[in-house]
């Protein structure tokens, strides 16, 4: 079964960590990204290639760190693999923002109980 695709609206933060990997595409490789290139490239690779889910997790993160995002997004990102903005929440289903609600809630307990994160 094919998968079903969803647009997402992204928050102004998402776009522009978006903008910064674009620029960082046409820096290593001299043009714009076509419709087969990955935006979320392996900047140690010779051509375009997608990261690894160890890199793409790492560049995400030093991103959403870069602009600013909220170190409890940053944690939820890594437990659910979404960035969940009020802009795009709607979008999501009832499991899957309760996933990444849960998600906030166990990085503010943690931060109070003194917990390293």
């Amino acid at each position: 079964m094919a998968q079903q695709s969803r647009h997402i609206p992204l928050s102004p933060e998402a776009l522009e960590a978006i903008e910064r990997q674009l620029e960082a595409f046409r820096r290593k490789f001299g043009r714009d990204p076509n419709d087969n290139d990955p935006i979320l490239f392996d900047p140690d690779a010779d051509g375009p290639v997608p990261l690894s889910d160890e890199k793409y997790e790492r560049t995400m993160i030093e991103a959403m760190a870069e602009v600013g995002i909220s170190q409890a997004m940053i944690f939820a990102f890594k437990r659910t693999g979404r960035i969940v903005t009020e802009r795009n929440k709607h979008l999501l289903t009832p499991e899957e923002l309760r996933e990444w609600n849960d998600a906030v809630d166990e990085y503010h307990r943690r931060v109070e109980s003194g917990d390293v994160i």
